[in-house]
């Protein structure tokens, strides 16, 4: 059996150069996604390198110089004070510390098919030996079928393991035909999709312009962060784009996955001026609804979003390359995303922390005294 040879990467300079290998084997791995493609992660890393104190760790498994496994890692190192742990394991793209969260999601190890457990071996006997550089781990959304589930298997552990829900990623498996996608709403949300895009055409001269037909990505940026400002505003809710780096981030990435044809952004004009958005990623055979927004008064006339998100449902069945489309996180099982025939998956979150009394002490706060303050919150 051929041996594997695994290095740690901290500089950005050997992680640029990854380029070409990573994306193949990305392409391989049965839980590669767009999110976990150089382009994605690397975009991330530029971005967010200094917004706390955090090193790169890039683990790399080769055989006969042939990229075999990735664990796209990153140490982010805590104040002293944190519970319960100061340097803290965490996939690359996830632990934000300006409030702009990316998301991320369903991150694992890059593996090539058929090595799996071998390559998630090596990579847990380097972390365990490597123990003295970090003191806890978190990995974040995660689904069902992860290789992450299985990494320190049956090894005996100075460190405990814990497992917490977080959410769902709410999917649609696209049918044959837009008119079957229709026929499978109910009948109060089909005639509603119905009559609006009926009342938009007949009042309104609308334009839709896109980033594959010759809108300018910084442009589509722009306006999509004013939308998506003003959506998240009728709602109290603060828009990560008021982060300048998610901002940066997305005006980075959105550049180097336009020439894959991975990505799409679509801006809905009236009268010249842009009222909804909408920004997708393609990743293989699906489509990510990533990011959206519309303006107030017409957005709510016209049911924009409604427009936009069954628009973009149509242009999807009329892919080829396409079998599914994802609304992504959702916290609520129960979400509106439903209402489009859309059914949910689990995902989760995977910690690792010290056997100490400081962790008991951090969970404890953080499990039944948080959902007791939330319960008390929501009574008032």
């Amino acid at each position: 059996m051929q041996n594997i040879e695994l290095s740690c990467i901290t500089d950005i300079d050997e992680f640029h150069s990854l380029r070409e290998s990573w994306n193949t084997l990305n392409d391989r791995s049965a839980n590669g996604t767009i999110f976990s493609s150089w382009e994605w992660l690397f975009s991330w890393w530029e971005t967010y390198q200094h917004d706390a104190d955090r090193q790169l760790f890039l683990l790399i498994c080769r055989r006969d110089d042939a990229l075999i496994g990735i664990a796209p890692l990153q140490i982010l190192n805590h104040p002293k004070r944190y519970f319960p742990c100061s340097k803290q394991l965490m996939l690359l793209g996830t632990g934000e510390t300006d409030g702009g969260l990316v998301l991320t999601e369903y991150l694992d190890l890059i593996i090539e098919p058929g090595l799996e457990s071998r390559v998630t071996e090596e990579i847990s006997n380097f972390l365990l030996e490597k123990q003295d550089m970090w003191q806890g781990a978190t990995f974040q959304q995660l689904l069902a079928d992860s290789h992450l589930s299985k990494l320190f298997g049956g090894q005996r552990l100075s460190i405990q393991s814990k497992t917490i829900d977080n959410g769902f990623r709410t999917l649609i498996d696209l049918p044959e035909t837009y008119k079957d996608y229709l026929m499978s709403l109910r009948k109060k949300k089909r005639n509603n999709i119905t009559r609006m895009y009926t009342r938009l055409q007949t009042e309104q001269d609308y334009v839709v312009d896109t980033i594959t037909d010759g809108l300018d990505t910084d442009v589509a940026i722009t306006e999509l962060a004013d939308l998506n400002r003003e959506r998240r505003g009728q709602l109290e809710q603060p828009s990560a784009f008021e982060c300048p780096n998610f901002e940066a981030f997305h005006r980075l990435v959105v550049k180097r996955l336009l020439p894959l044809d991975k990505v799409q952004i679509r801006i809905l004009r009236i009268e010249g001026k842009a009222v909804a958005g909408l920004y997708s990623l393609i990743d293989g055979d699906i489509m990510h609804a990533y990011q959206s927004g519309f303006e107030a008064e017409l957005g709510h006339r016209y049911a924009l979003l409604t427009m936009m998100i069954t628009q973009e449902i149509s242009h999807c069945i009329e892919d080829p390359r396409l079998s599914q489309f994802n609304f992504m996180y959702s916290a609520d099982e129960n979400s509106y995303k439903l209402r489009y025939s859309a059914y949910t998956e689990p995902m989760y979150d995977l910690n690792y922390f010290p056997r100490n009394k400081r962790t008991d002490l951090y969970q404890f706060l953080h499990g039944p005294v948080k959902q007791r303050v939330k319960l008390l919150l929501k009574k008032r």
